[in-house]
């Protein structure tokens, strides 16, 4: 009586909780729709129910929406209304019916109280409501929910050396089949332990977890009928403390993921059903299945959803996109799919993800991609909520998957241990296989574990080149490693260990060879330990590993660069070479000889739109399906970067998930960048910088434009490059071999800028009067002939420019005495601060210069003298590469 009266209670506050959302909702119908029409719908945040490749579109839409849809001709059918998917939940909680979380959480319990020595279940986080009625508002307490894993394995407390696979459910509300059948698979496997050799052996020989309900708020909400189509979690998006039922709460757990999060097919708009959350992992639900998967090592894995009756694998983030190890993949989504009946003939179909719609922030792009996880979505049944009489019929069709995918490392795959040659103890390494992992999109490198050194690689039947490394230790490849379809392939690696080597080196002027001070540096190996040269250029690292690392430099006035180096025990000491850039900014209003424009219109300068200074160049007038380029080719001749200013007006994604038009940059035919307004429809100046290693290259930025009209066309239709800075392209203009520089009636302090034939005063300043030239060495001593780095006073009769002719002076070091220093400049002038001084010699605020009296002195100018206060004897440099 008490259960009876308890589901009147349930459905009557369902009653009560519907009137609160909007609109009833329905399933509407789309029957072989193309691509465009999916596009559309998913750029628009509908809510897609389903989609199969050449079969149907399904969208949640409500009464409205289906008439607006009718309205814009649409053929559309109505598959499932809002009574129809009630009715299906049942009403009685066994293999008819659909379990609640209380339910659940009291079979687990059960389970693990029954199967105790193969059995433990875990709680593994907390769920958003929970965390709200722990805050103290007590709105939230119907809502206090822990999110629980089951482990499967013989010595259920401990972590073995084992292969780890899981079972996921339900990260989507509306679909509580996805439940059903992960519980079913954990019932298949536990009672027959024991009993089936094969399931035996499988518990025996692996770590089988069971996350059967990712988003359990959601399902409350479902179960308990208040909102059938509810999706998300149950974030407070509008902080109002509540849950607004009619929409603007929640977050898609499945686009919460951090791999490629914010991407294609998902949404910045709370009130989209695919909204992603202000950031990746926000939800403490999908925290909760990042811990997880970075606990274990899982090499297979699951995640169920609801419908469309496929089966799913990496990558899925962007359109025709290919995972590293798709042919493998591919091969086990076939094994699993060709097992699988559909509901109405025929087998669930295996596709790539994004095959399906693009969808970026979800598990199997995170698993595969963060740790190598070979996961599936199996999306069950042809409907969120099937029947209730469906149930153990669609449970049963997907055991046998579940079972083929739980098994698959047993075959075809290359395991081992990978330890230290020398102390035996396990090494983390990557395993990289030769015409894989150099193929396909990026996913991080295969390692071996931590506390076991253990690796798994899933391949295809073959022989394989496979090499392993680990920083300190020697690289070892081994050739054409068979790999058995039946049996798995055991290779145990020892990796020798090699030195370390404390690193020094110096940075200098590739043209001039002259100190660059305070240059900032990052090895390869560690990219968080900022240094910086000193003011001789000279620098260190710790000690690192024998090997080859590339080198990040940065520094004012030069071309950050990236430099290949190799360090060895008898070779340690790197020397770096940077280079000035020289920039293009376009204020001569007429295109060098490098620079060529092509496609459907050229580029032409514009004074409309600038970075900086008075001209820009701007890109052509072209139509849908048409470019417009501009390109140089240039003959690189040291490691440096090239940089760019732009700016783009046109059809932009209001959601950033695509590019439509925009501007394209390329080396040498490879894309680096797509560019287009911000979200908001910004076109803001913007910098882009890239690498860039000796040799000849192409560089080309391109104005592009799809076929399509979009509801974001902006009017300038347009982008704009300007103020861009060039690597090195070969030896600088020489310096100025003359200079010139006034002097005035009376007493002058001057100094020799240039190297010169003849350095008498005479020949020098023709208008001085005779025998007044003087060095100061503690006293002052009357000269004939000036020297370059000394300063000297001398009295001239008339004012006028001086004009020296010689060999310019790039750098001077000169010595300094205790106290008092008349000094002088090199060829081009030289900022105080920028003073190579390692002693620190010079007292702060004591170099001055005279013109009609002294004044504190910024920089040091060619062709004048200086007063300096120095603490102690010994050498400055100046140098014009720390100009």
């Amino acid at each position: 009586m008490k259960l009876i009266l308890s589901r009147i209670l349930i459905a009557g506050l369902g009653i009560i909780f519907s009137s609160l959302v909007a609109e009833e909702r329905m399933v509407v119908r789309f029957v072989d729709p193309d691509k465009t029409v999916l596009t559309e719908f998913n750029e628009t945040d509908y809510d897609i129910a389903a989609f199969k490749p050449g079969e149907f579109l399904d969208l949640v839409v409500s009464k409205s929406q289906y008439e607006e849809l009718l309205t814009r001709g649409f053929h559309i059918t109505v598959t499932q209304t809002e009574d129809q998917l009630r009715q299906n939940l049942g009403d009685v909680r066994d293999l008819y019916g659909y379990r609640n979380y209380d339910e659940l959480l009291e079979d687990l319990q059960e389970i693990e109280l029954q199967y105790p020595d193969i059995c433990k279940l875990y709680d593994i986080g907390n769920t958003r409501g929970k965390e709200y009625s722990m805050e103290g508002n007590s709105y939230y307490n119907d809502y206090n929910h822990e999110i629980w894993a089951m482990k499967v394995s013989d010595n259920v407390e401990e972590e073995e050396d084992e292969p780890s696979v899981f079972y996921m459910a339900e990260h989507h509300a509306r679909e509580p089949i996805s439940l059903e059948v992960n519980m079913y698979v954990l019932n298949h496997i536990i009672s027959n332990y024991g009993s089936d050799p094969i399931i035996t052996e499988e518990v025996n020989n692996k770590q089988i977890w069971f996350m059967p309900l990712v988003n359990p708020n959601g399902h409350k909400i479902v179960t308990d009928e208040v909102d059938l189509w509810w999706r998300k979690n149950i974030r407070d998006n509008n902080e109002n403390g509540s849950i607004n039922f009619g929409g603007g709460d929640g977050v898609d757990p499945n686009r919460n993921y951090d791999w490629n999060w914010g991407g294609e097919g998902s949404s910045g708009d709370t009130n989209s059903e695919t909204y992603r959350g202000p950031s990746a992992f926000s939800e403490p639900e999908i925290q909760a299945m990042r811990d997880i998967l970075g606990s274990h090592h899982f090499v297979t894995g699951i995640t169920y959803h609801a419908y469309s009756e496929l089966v799913l694998f990496p990558f899925g983030y962007a359109n025709n996109i290919q995972a590293p190890d798709h042919d493998a993949l591919q091969e086990l989504a076939n094994d699993m799919a060709f097992t699988i009946p559909g509901q109405n003939g025929g087998y669930y179909d295996p596709i790539p993800s994004w095959q399906l719609y693009p969808a970026s922030g979800t598990t199997d792009d995170y698993a595969y991609g963060e740790h190598g996880v070979f996961s599936f979505t199996i999306e069950l049944a042809t409907q969120f909520i099937p029947p209730a009489s469906q149930i153990e019929g669609i449970c049963e069709n997907n055991l046998e998957a579940a079972l083929i995918l739980l098994t698959r490392v047993n075959k075809k795959a290359l395991t081992g241990h990978i330890t230290d040659a020398e102390s035996g103890d396990p090494v983390v390494a990557e395993i990289y296989i030769d015409g894989i992992d150099n193929t396909g999109e990026f996913r991080k490198p295969y390692e071996s574990d931590l506390f076991f050194g253990r690796y798994y690689r899933l391949l295809q039947m073959g022989s394989y080149d496979v090499t392993f490394s680990a920083l300190g230790y020697e690289t070892q490849t081994i050739n054409n490693v068979s790999i058995s379809p039946l049996q798995q392939t055991v290779l145990d690696v020892e990796l020798e260990p090699i030195l370390m080597v404390p690193v020094t080196g110096r940075v200098t002027d590739g043209y001039t060879g002259a100190p660059i001070a305070q240059a900032q540096l990052t090895l390869s190996s560690d990219p968080d330990n900022l240094i910086y040269s000193d003011n001789s250029g000279y620098f260190s690292f710790p000690a690192v590993y024998e090997g080859t690392y590339i080198v990040h430099a940065e520094a004012g006035n030069y071309s950050t660069a990236d430099i290949p180096v190799t360090i060895t025990v008898d070779d340690y000491f790197i020397e770096l070479e940077m280079y000035t850039f020289y920039t293009e900014s376009f204020e001569s209003n007429e295109f060098s000889d490098e620079w060529n424009s092509n496609g459907n219109a050229q580029w032409y300068f514009d004074t409309e739109s600038v970075y900086d200074g008075m001209y820009s160049v701007r890109s052509g007038n072209i139509d849908d399906n048409e470019s417009s380029n501009l390109s140089i080719d240039l003959d690189v001749t040291g490691y440096g970067s090239i940089g760019f200013h732009y700016r783009v007006a046109s059809e932009y994604s209001p959601s950033g998930n695509y590019f439509y038009d925009g501007l394209v940059f390329s080396i040498d035919g490879t894309e680096m960048g797509q560019y287009q307004p911000t979200e908001d429809g910004g076109t803001p100046w913007t910098y882009a910088s890239f690498s860039v290693s000796p040799g000849e290259h192409v560089f080309v930025w391109s104005y592009v434009k799809d076929g399509g009209d979009g509801s974001t066309y902006m009017e300038e239709d347009c982008a704009w490059i300007d103020v861009v800075e060039f690597p090195p392209t070969g030896e600088p203009d020489p310096p100025a071999d003359n200079l010139e520089f006034m002097v005035y009636s009376g007493w002058n302090m001057v100094g020799l800028p240039l190297n010169v034939e003849n350095p008498s005063y005479e020949n020098l300043f023709p208008n001085s009067v005779t025998n007044t030239l003087f060095s100061f060495n503690g006293q002052y001593i009357q000269e004939e002939n000036l020297v370059p780095g000394i300063g000297y006073w001398i009295r001239i009769t008339d004012e006028g420019n001086v004009s020296i002719s010689g060999q310019a002076i790039n750098e001077l070091s000169i010595s300094l005495m205790e106290g008092w220093n008349l000094i002088a400049g090199i060829s081009t002038p030289v900022n105080v601060q920028n003073i190579i001084d390692p002693d620190g010699l010079i007292i702060p605020g004591t170099v001055y210069g005279f013109e009609d009296g002294y004044t504190e002195a910024e920089n040091m100018d060619p062709g004048y003298a200086y007063w300096l206060r120095s603490s102690g004897e010994g050498e400055i440099t100046l140098s014009a590469s720390a100009t």
